[in-house]
């Protein structure tokens, strides 16, 4: 996948990613957390910057919310 490094990474590019992952992987939630964590972000958390990072985890959270509801 190419990122742009110019600008930060929004929450539902986040949420559409991990849905990807869902799908491809037919694993937990929690199990694509980690698979987009650790390939994308390659375990840093700085690696796009603040902003988008905070935008991977409130996409989770989004996610998250969105299955118990």
């Amino acid at each position: 996948m190419v990122v742009n490094h110019g600008g930060s990474l929004t929450q539902n590019y986040f949420k559409s990613y991990i849905k990807l992952i869902l799908n491809a992987n037919e694993c937990s939630l929690k199990e694509a957390k980690e698979i987009v964590f650790n390939h994308f972000f390659e375990r840093k958390e700085s690696r796009f910057g603040e902003e988008t990072y905070k935008n991977f985890l409130f996409a989770y959270k989004e996610l998250e919310k969105d299955i118990h509801d």
